[in-house]
């Protein structure tokens, strides 16, 4: 009886992992074609941009910012912001 109830577990975890991974591929599908297609179809006919390059400056040495930070010691290792 033990065998009989390995067997069938066996076989009901086979098939719903094959299960889920067409559920996953149809789900992931009809997000892709609902949300993120028609939101992307937009900007890209309106041209507009969601991330905007940075500015840059041709003229700048560096965009490095200097910053003058505490001398280091063990309160300010203990406290991590």
């Amino acid at each position: 009886m033990l065998a009989l109830h390995k067997h069938i577990w066996r076989a009901w975890k086979g098939f719903s992992h094959k299960l889920i991974s067409a559920q996953n591929a149809v789900l992931m599908s009809f997000v892709y074609i609902f949300a993120v297609a028609p939101v992307a179809a937009f900007f890209k006919l309106t041209g507009k941009r969601l991330v905007q390059p940075p500015r840059i400056d041709p003229e700048a040495e560096s965009y490095w910012e200097k910053r003058d930070d505490e001398p280091f010691d063990m309160d300010k290792a203990q406290r991590m912001f």
